[in-house]
């Protein structure tokens, strides 16, 4: 019997009517290098000047390939992680956060490209978040069982930003949503629904004001954020 192909990715698989005129758009501004990644799956970064894009078999690699490229397509334009200051235990979220915030600025240019609301995350990112809401919801449930009431927080925000994903409009989605608002603080919810709403509005790429609205609403008033580097552009969250 004949061995299986194994299984890659060209460019030419990937690069689609969907997304010809983003690749075009990407390409010319810096190389774009595809590597199989099984275990990583779909993920892009700009390296030593070069866009690499990792890749393992989806449905619908098109649709994949477009929301990275988009990444690369936003980092060169400016849209990077702020620097942080006094970080009171934020760090470790940042970057899951700062994905998160992405995804809104550049959703709407994903959808107009002619793709599906659920084309915008991949396999396995979807499942990921599913998995994760409900193991957030239970631990959340817990503490509330406890104590009584869960005031704005880093615990409510994580599963909050992520089921609030700008694709996402499921009923299973919508479910998890209202269980997570019952257990917190309403003002809480609506702060971070209002920052959300403005940041994906506003031409700006600089995060820094928006992530210092939002770890204010979660209590972390010393923390500062500042895409420049210097101190004096430094915003804390505590200031605003």
């Amino acid at each position: 019997m004949p061995r299986k192909k194994i299984f890659k990715y060209e460019l030419t698989d990937l690069v689609t009517e969907y997304n010809e005129d983003l690749y075009n758009e990407v390409a010319e501004r810096i190389s774009v290098k595809l590597i199989k990644d099984n275990q990583t799956g779909w993920s892009a970064k700009i390296v030593n000047g070069e866009a690499v894009i990792t890749y393992k078999k989806a449905d619908a690699p098109d649709a994949c390939f477009a929301h990275e490229l988009l990444h690369i397509k936003y980092e060169l334009n400016g849209l990077k992680p702020p620097m942080i200051k006094d970080n009171e235990g934020v760090t470790d979220i940042m970057p899951l956060l700062f994905n998160q915030i992405c995804h809104h600025k550049f959703y709407n240019e994903f959808y107009d490209m002619g793709f599906n609301e659920e084309e915008f995350l991949n396999d396995h990112d979807a499942m990921e978040i599913d998995i994760l809401a409900k193991r957030d919801l239970k631990l959340l449930k817990d503490i509330f069982s406890k104590s009584g009431e869960i005031k704005g927080s880093t615990a409510l925000l994580l599963p909050y930003i992520m089921l609030k994903s700008p694709h996402d409009k499921s009923e299973t989605t919508k479910q998890f949503i209202e269980r997570i608002k019952k257990i917190g603080d309403k003002s809480f919810f609506e702060a971070i629904d209002t920052i959300l709403t403005d940041w994906t509005s506003q031409e700006t790429l600089d995060s820094s004001m928006t992530f210092a609205r939002i770890f204010k609403s979660c209590n972390r008033p010393k923390v500062g954020f500042c895409l420049s580097g210097r101190e004096e552009d430094v915003i804390v969250a505590g200031n605003i």
